[in-house]
């Protein structure tokens, strides 16, 4: 079983962090998002700075500096390839039906980072968009 609450203070520092070495390596960005895939364990960070989160049409692949950094959660991965992946979140325990598709998990864990990228979103001027890989799962913050 995977405890997401564990994960939430080295996701929130990774985008932190690839937000202050683009930003002393580029210009300051209009947008930043955060791409993930839960069942591959891992989340990017992609940065705009001419293009708008529109002009990519909501889709972290067209933004200008795409896979700028990722984070690998590879325990993720490795509990979502167990027979019956468990995925602990605020004390509730959502159990992964492997039959039933990928769509259960992917709200899981857009549900999961959404608040910490509204938390995040209160530092910072420009937009985020957050996605997941594979879903109709996209929202700009």
């Amino acid at each position: 079983m995977i405890d997401l609450d564990e994960n939430k203070k080295e996701i929130r520092g990774f985008i932190t962090n690839s937000i202050s070495r683009f930003k002393s390596e580029n210009e300051e960005p209009n947008s930043i998002g955060i791409y993930c895939c839960p069942w591959s364990g891992w989340i990017t960070t992609n940065f705009n700075i001419n293009k708008t989160i529109e002009e990519t049409e909501n889709n972290c692949p067209d933004f200008e500096f795409v896979e700028y950094d990722f984070l690998e959660l590879s325990e993720w991965q490795d509990e979502y390839e167990t027979d019956n992946p468990q995925f602990k979140l605020n004390d509730s325990i959502n159990i992964h039906d492997h039959d039933l598709g990928d769509k259960n998990f992917n709200q899981l864990i857009f549900d999961y980072l959404k608040p910490l990228v509204i938390d995040l979103k209160e530092s910072y001027e420009f937009d985020f968009l957050l996605q997941m890989l594979d879903s109709n799962l996209a929202e700009k913050i």
